[in-house]
């Protein structure tokens, strides 16, 4: 069972029993429109996901692998890993400065519902 769907459960009515069912819909239905209502008021969101992509996407599938990935010191796989690990190290971070960049630059012309 979802955890989301046990709180709006009338427990002593079955699952998928109409109650249940408009219930669940309505709060899931809601909480959707909530979250596009505040996703598409800042008009710089498209910034936000560069700045969380430049710090929740290239470490963890870029850098991380190779860096648990330990070969010899000797081997030059080692030496392919660091450079990998070092040339998305500052992708990432010129990444993260370019996008902190853009939201700055569009926070000064900043409105509600610019682009809709």
């Amino acid at each position: 069972m979802e955890c989301s769907r046990t709180p709006l459960q009338i427990r002593r009515k079955k699952e998928f029993a109409a109650r249940n069912v408009i219930l669940r819909a309505f709060s899931r239905s809601s909480s959707v429109i909530i979250a596009t209502t505040i996703t598409a008021m800042p008009p710089f969101f498209g910034d936000i996901n560069s700045l969380i992509g430049a710090f929740g996407f290239i470490p963890p599938d870029f850098i991380l692998p190779v860096v648990f990935f330990k070969p010899s010191k000797r081997s030059i796989i080692f030496w392919l890993n660091v450079t990998i690990a070092m040339v998305f190290s500052a992708i990432g971070i010129i990444a993260a400065v370019a996008a902190v960049r853009q939201i700055v630059l569009d926070a000064k012309t900043y409105r509600l519902f610019a682009n809709v």
